[in-house]
């Protein structure tokens, strides 16, 4: 068998509006994948990003039929998995149909949550597939299109729900961007750069060692707790391999750049041994960075850091498994904070509100650390229980009849675990807010430390003001004609009683890092 041409797709649906202000990350799995086939010589790659280019179903397999692709790779969040069995089964009908390879976090629904249309796919990898797809695309070259070997296997892996992990990061060939994507794929972070930024978006390391109970592998960008990392002189490799192509500032996506310290240390000392000047941003956790951690890493050219705060009452953060470390975890963030001050790195901390029991006195508490800490910018999300996920499991029964691919963190909540309502939990967001921003002081030093930026960046800042739009606290408008019956959960007022799946937000937008999606037809 030969591939002579390949159509790899990051599905979506079309976007309205967006309520939070959002940016797009790249599809990383569709980029190694697209450079592996890049490899094979007279193959023909076309790659197709439906959150940069909204593309309806029909119009997706419009562009299949013409190209006759010989291979379909299509990767899906678990917001839009049902597009993505939508397209599938679409391409099953073709008139020519090609060898469809289901892959990204939406696929774990196929399997693991009752969303089955796993037979509109030859082959899904759940996990991480970019070393795994080598394996496949070997034997589909050795073996040819026909073969049931290759198929059944696969089948059988998926069925026994076998996840992928990547475990020679150096070996992933470098993904390439056109200038379109770079200009595309945009953070809307604020840096203290008066220039143009390009960013450019990589991955040095895989895994995280800890136990959130919000957190779910279909939100992350890798998997398991065992943490695999590159080498630094790999990651410096492709931080100046994405320079070349255009970059000029880059974001580290890994779920946790700083979990662990050793490769930290090693890709700052190969950075600082080259006399790289490439500025660059990474996600931290509070209890993984000290002063002499992030001192080497600003003079290795970090500028910004996201730090996940979540909460400010220590019950909470006690509840979600936050951390493994005795000391009082307000005070961890405030050291944590305080020396990226003193060392001139800016900041952006996230906010969970709506945790599992959380009082709204407790929701104060994490308003007033805000507050304290005095970040550069903040994303405020509400706790959202993905599948697979601790709290989704302890409460299950209560999103049984819910369709996860409408929950989003940045939505109204479906559901309220916390002892307020969906809709208080709009009111308090707001007012986190507005509070926050509205305070002279600190807007007077943000636009000063961050008018250069702005200046050259006109398109972000007016990103930026889109936060306007959740100061309002209606939500999204009620559907209409009678509500399906709501369920409560055992003791829950009936203020607490969980939206019925139908009145779940139909557009969500994503600010902190992963990305949007709204749920509306796609054909």
């Amino acid at each position: 068998m030969q591939i002579q041409s390949a159509l790899l797709v990051r599905v979506s649906s079309v976007v309205d509006k967006v309520d939070h202000p959002q940016f797009f990350d790249p599809s990383y799995q569709l980029k190694y994948i697209q450079a592996e086939l890049e490899r094979l010589p007279g193959t023909k790659v076309v790659i197709h990003d439906c959150w940069i280019h909204p593309t309806p179903t029909a119009e997706l397999l419009a562009i299949a039929e013409e190209l006759q692709p010989d291979l379909v790779v299509v990767s899906s969040s678990s917001f839009d998995v049902d597009v993505s069995n939508a397209f599938a089964e679409g391409l099953g009908k073709l008139a020519k149909k090609p060898i469809v390879l289901g892959i990204g976090q939406g696929q774990y629904l196929n399997r693991d949550w009752s969303q089955g249309h796993a037979e509109y796919y030859d082959v899904i990898l759940l996990g991480e597939p970019e070393e795994e797809f080598q394996v496949l695309l070997k034997r589909m070259l050795d073996e040819g299109t026909d073969s049931k070997a290759w198929r059944m296997h696969y089948k059988q892996l998926f069925d026994d729900g076998k996840r992928f992990q990547v475990l020679d990061l150096d070996a992933l060939p470098f993904p390439s961007y056109t200038q379109e994507e770079l200009e595309a794929y945009r953070s809307i972070y604020p840096v203290r750069l008066a220039k143009r930024v390009i960013w450019g978006f990589l991955i040095a390391g895989r895994g995280c060692p800890y136990a959130c109970t919000f957190c779910s592998e279909v939100m992350r960008v890798s998997i398991g707790t065992k943490m695999r990392v590159r080498s630094g002189r790999n990651v410096a490799d492709e931080m100046e391999h994405l320079v070349r192509e255009g970059a000029n500032i880059i974001s580290f996506q890994d779920d946790s750049f700083s979990s662990s310290k050793r490769q930290v240390e090693d890709v700052c000392q190969e950075l600082i041994r080259r006399g790289s000047r490439i500025p660059w941003m990474a996600r931290v956790r509070s209890d993984e960075v000290d002063y002499e951690l992030l001192r080497m890493m600003r003079d290795a050219g970090c500028i910004f850091l996201g730090i996940g705060v979540e909460a400010g009452a220590q019950r909470i953060v006690d509840r979600v498994r936050k951390t493994y470390k005795p000391k009082p975890w307000a005070d961890l963030c405030r050291v944590t904070f305080k020396a990226c001050h003193e060392l001139g790195i800016g900041t952006n901390a996230y906010y969970v509100l709506g945790n599992p029991t959380e009082t709204r006195e407790e929701m104060e508490q994490t308003i007033e650390l805000a507050l304290e800490l005095n970040a550069d910018s903040i994303q405020v999300h509400f706790h959202t229980p993905y599948p697979g996920s601790a709290d989704w499991n302890e409460y299950k029964e209560v999103y049984e009849d819910l369709d996860p691919t409408k929950m989003f963190h940045y939505a109204k909540p479906v559901y309220s675990l916390a002892e307020v309502s969906p809709d208080e939990l709009l009111e308090i967001r707001s007012r986190f807010y507005k509070r926050y921003l509205f305070r002279p002081g600190f807007a007077l030093r943000h636009m000063w430390k961050h008018k250069g930026f702005y200046l050259k960046n006109p398109d972000i800042f007016l990103t930026l003001l889109g936060i306007r739009k959740i100061f309002s606290t209606k939500g999204h408008d009620e559907p209409e004609g009678e509500a399906p019956k709501k369920r409560a959960r055992p003791g829950a007022t009936e203020a607490q009683a969980p939206a019925a799946a139908d009145e779940a937000p139909e557009l969500v937008g994503v600010g902190g890092g992963r990305t949007k999606v709204e749920r509306k037809a796609t054909s």
